[in-house]
């Protein structure tokens, strides 16, 4: 019975998916596998409405996932955080569809090599992609030199956290280059819908600092409004490697990039 009931939810939410609208007892006999009465099918509806699995919108209307269920749904099915597409256009054509906001950028160590003093007047940071040059102080160059090995996202964050805007603007400006945004409109629209999550978080994903900041895995609220999800992991676009972070309505498709377990 426990088998049966899990199944016709999962059904309920994939059927949910595919078309947006609340999924009636009729619509959900004919996509299980398995003969079934529509009154035993009712009867799981009602169980699972009582359990917050489900909602039903009015009186004579069919079920919708809850975001409780969606969030299940995805933990479970989206373990490997596998991109099942490796063509830029395909990838931004789904997103546009499904209205997903993306950030990619080249996934590629740049550690700290060095720090090298010319004179008394700059030092050079020398990155295994990148030089940056700064003006020479002593306790900045001790400072510096402390953090070789270290790489260039985690070197721009302790400027920032330090107060090195110099250097950090510097760093900036580059990461801005090498950023790719897809569908920027998507958060756009969200943070014109929630001005309170907007203030702490917009800025942070429109300039892509959010995927350095984040680790490899799914994001739901706090760090997202109520009813949004993120994805944060790695793949292979175009024959090169990226970061990459996907951003959407939960009650979207993310099956349609990601691999489904």
């Amino acid at each position: 019975m426990k088998k049966r009931y899990e199944e016709i939810l999962e059904t309920v939410v994939k059927t949910f998916l595919q078309t947006h609208e609340p999924i009636g007892s009729a619509t959900l006999k004919e996509k299980l596998p398995f003969e079934i009465a529509p009154a035993t099918i009712r009867y799981y509806f009602n169980k699972m409405v009582e359990r917050g699995e489900l909602a039903q919108l009015h009186k004579s209307s069919g079920r919708i996932p809850t975001e409780q269920t969606m969030k299940r749904y995805w933990r479970r099915h989206l373990k490997d955080l596998q991109l099942i597409c490796e063509a830029m256009e395909e990838v931004a054509k789904i997103s546009e569809e499904e209205d997903f906001f993306l950030l990619l950028k080249p996934l590629r160590p740049n550690r700290l090599l060095g720090v090298e003093r010319v004179g008394e007047r700059y030092l050079i940071l020398a990155f295994e992609n990148d030089e940056y040059v700064l003006r020479y102080q002593s306790q900045l160059e001790s400072f510096l030199r402390d953090l070789v090995g270290y790489d260039l996202s985690e070197v721009k964050q302790i400027a920032r956290d330090v107060g090195m805007m110099s250097l950090y603007h510097k760093m900036r400006a580059k990461n801005d280059e090498e950023v790719t945004v897809i569908n920027p409109e998507a958060v756009i629209r969200i943070g014109g819908e929630r001005s309170g999550w907007a203030k702490d978080h917009i800025r942070s994903f429109l300039e892509g600092d959010v995927i350095e900041a984040l680790p490899k895995g799914l994001y739901f609220d706090p760090l997202l409004p109520k009813g949004f999800m993120a994805l944060r992991t790695e793949a292979v676009l175009d024959e090169k490697p990226v970061k990459l972070m996907c951003m959407g309505a939960i009650d979207h498709d993310f099956a349609r990039l990601f691999k489904a377990s």
